[in-house]
């Protein structure tokens, strides 16, 4: 895997979940009810730490494949 292709992965997901935040934030403005609040509990809260954690850990393994191919090129 190179680096950019895992960098702009990681820049896709995190566009993506920008744009499902958004869409829920209007989508909220209609579903206020107990069972939109469980969704937003169950699903989205719990998914933005793990992937706050995953884009994090997708910076630095490109960081370490980048260091790795500058080694590998000398």
């Amino acid at each position: 895997m190179r680096t950019g292709e895992l960098t702009v992965g990681a820049a896709r997901l995190h566009k993506s979940w920008q744009k499902l935040r958004a869409h829920w934030e209007q989508t909220k403005l209609e579903w206020r009810d107990t069972v939109a609040q469980d969704f937003e509990r169950r699903y989205l809260n719990e998914i933005e730490p793990e992937l706050k954690t995953t884009l994090e850990r997708m910076r630095i393994l490109a960081d370490v494949l980048a260091t790795a191919h500058r080694d590998c090129d000398q």
